[in-house]
């Protein structure tokens, strides 16, 4: 019982800030980090073709100039693949996630390319600006704003972001559209490793609405969880599936390497994707990381302590 013994006796708070006379560890900064690996990229529940993907290689690049700050950027080149060919969007709504085969055509692409930002504005609150070529289809400017005691289970967030549609070779053209999106969250930690989230505001394709989400993360790390969005686009107007809906999976990279990581690998499916009830896929959220370092995630990782 040696190790709940220790938990008993250890406390946890919010650090305090850094004293002026700090200095940080030689080496940390500038940190410059690469990747090269494979993609897959799933498209599902075409009518003529149910699976389709694309596989090929990515090369990730990410510099940190100082504490805080990231430049980032990813690019990717597929080797082989159909989800070009699938059926062209007959959505009626503007087409913020339906054009993926016309996104889909070029075989060298520019996965995203941007600037971020990450800070402690107060006590309990984290802050995140983002700028550049957000992801695959959109780029813009993004802010966050995130409110999580160390010890609560409750954390509240909104997110605003400005963003235009990215041309369809994914290199450095915009096109004609674009929308003002954000979101504000709640997120609510419970029992065995369940942790809840519902966010409401403006989605991309300008329809109001709300997103309910429930993930549970394994002790080993793995996690499974499922969503839905109810927004003011009628059954009709949405097409076929009537709201957006999915699963997703997420799996820690230290199974596949045989040595610690924080980072993970994730699929997400969705029965049908259409243009109602669609988020920015933002890198670098700030719930995801705040809580690992929170008193709940150290719970769950407890019996590792003696590692």
């Amino acid at each position: 019982d040696s190790s709940e013994a220790l938990r008993a006796v250890t406390g946890t708070g919010e650090a305090g800030p850094t004293p002026r006379d700090a200095q940080p560890a030689i080496g940390l900064y500038p940190n410059f980090a690469w990747g090269l690996g494979p993609y897959f990229e799933p498209s599902y529940f075409d009518p003529d073709q149910p699976v389709r993907m694309d596989v090929g290689l990515e090369l990730s690049l990410a510099y940190e100039p100082a504490p805080g700050w990231v430049l980032a950027g990813a690019l990717r080149h597929r080797l082989a693949g159909n989800v070009k060919d699938g059926r062209l969007s007959n959505s009626i709504l503007p087409h913020v996630r339906t054009d993926q085969t016309l996104y889909a055509q070029a075989a060298t692409t520019l996965k995203n390319l941007y600037a971020a930002r990450q800070w402690r504005p107060g006590r309990n609150l984290y802050a995140r600006t983002s700028a550049g070529y957000l992801e695959s289809m959109y780029a813009g400017v993004a802010g966050e704003l995130l409110w999580k005691p160390v010890s609560s289970r409750l954390a509240l967030g909104a997110e605003a972001a400005y963003v235009r549609q990215r041309a369809y070779d994914q290199r450095l053209g915009l096109r004609d559209y674009s929308i003002l999106t954000g979101h504000a969250s709640a997120y609510l930690e419970m029992q065995r490793g369940y942790v809840a989230q519902l966010s409401a505001g403006r989605y991309l394709a300008g329809d109001l609405g709300a997103t309910f989400s429930l993930d549970r993360t394994f002790a080993n790390g793995w996690a499974v969880g499922g969503f839905f969005t109810l927004t003011d686009v009628p059954a009709e107007q949405f097409g076929e599936g009537s709201f957006d809906k999915g699963v997703r999976f997420s799996i820690p990279v230290t199974w596949f390497l045989g040595k610690p990581t924080r980072r993970s690998v994730g699929l997400g499916i969705r029965p049908i994707q259409r243009d109602g009830g669609q988020q920015l896929e933002l890198p670098g959220r700030l719930y995801g990381q705040v809580r690992a370092a929170h008193a709940r995630a150290l719970d769950e990782q407890w019996a590792r302590v003696w590692e």
